[in-house]
Parts: C-alpha cells; structure tokens; sequence
C-alpha cells in the first residue's frame, strides 16, 4: 500500500479495539517519550479525544468507545427517503433528482402530519423543526408539490387526500382504525 493511500479507517480502529492487535501495534510503534510535559500533553490528547480513560491503575486503552464508535459506523447505509436524512433524522440535503425529492417529502409529511390532520402554521412549525433548520422551505417545497394544502386565509395546513399512509396509517373513514394520537 503506498504511502500516501488512506487506511480503511473502520479496519484500522477495529484492529485498534483488539487487545492482542493493539499489544503489537504498540510494541511496533513504541517509541522513547521523554518524561513529563511531552507525555502529559500526549495524555492529555489521548484521554480528550476518547481513546484512552482513567482506569484503577492510570489511563486505559477505551475499548469501549472504541467499540460504539464501530458499530455507529458500521450501520448499513439508508436506503429510500432515509438516506437523505442524518442519524437523528434531520435533512441533510435536498434530493436533486425528482423522484427521489418527492420520496422525501412523501416520508416527511406522512410523519409531521396524520390523514385528515388540519395545524396552525405554528403547529406545523413544531411538527417540521426537528426535521430541518429552515422550516419556511419545507413547508413551501410540501405545498408546491402537492402534498399539503394551505387553507384560504393562510393559516392552517393539511395532508392533500391521496398522499400515501405510513404503514399502519389510514385514513378516518377508511373502515380500518385511526391511529390513536400520542
């Protein structure tokens, strides 16, 4: 592997969170650290970003972390609407391609707003913040196309009929049992 290639960064810290491996790396990598203020400062460094935490007997490689860190990481990547969205489900970018913009937005919607659910532009505010920094362009992008409907005077909000359900989501009167608000 040349030098200037990147490691496989997940490889690299799963070796690092095994113990044997990490012995030989570390009788590999050893080298004299002067005493005092260079190891301090190193110590210092490596208990603030979390590799190594106080043990009994002084710092401790932080297998632990080590380990949540991997396992975060290694969550298969979202597939549908999802994947444009970051861990804590908040919009990472608007979609370019068409299809997969109106996915998106069928998915927020189907979760701000139930069938035949009628807000405030307050309510939906509320509804929308934990979905993007910038709820006026979602509510725009959702009334422009077609997946919410303004009321005459502007102040309340809507499903347009028709929008598909969540999974286990039907609409009132469609013989199967509302979901019950929470």
């Amino acid at each position: 592997m040349p030098d200037d290639e990147p490691l496989d960064w997940r490889a690299a810290l799963a070796l690092l969170a095994n113990a044997d491996t990490r012995a030989v790396f570390a009788q590999v990598a050893a080298a004299p650290v002067a005493p005092g203020a260079a190891r301090d400062r190193a110590l210092k460094r490596l208990l603030a970003a979390g590799l190594l935490e106080a043990g009994a007997d002084g710092p401790v490689v932080a297998e632990g972390r080590l380990r949540a860190t991997l396992g975060r990481a290694a969550a298969p990547p979202a597939s549908g609407p999802e994947r444009f969205l970051s861990r804590d489900g908040r919009i990472q970018d608007y979609p370019s391609r068409a299809t997969d913009r109106r996915a998106l937005l069928e998915y927020l919607v189907a979760r701000a707003l139930e069938p035949e659910e009628e807000l405030s532009e307050p309510e939906l505010g509320e509804r929308l913040g934990p979905r993007t920094d910038d709820v006026a362009t979602l509510r725009r992008y959702l009334v422009d196309a077609g997946l919410l409907e303004r009321s005459p005077d502007g102040r309340r909000y809507r499903r347009v009929p028709g929008v598909p359900p969540l999974p286990g989501q039907e609409p009132a009167g469609s013989g199967g049992n509302a979901p019950e608000a929470s």
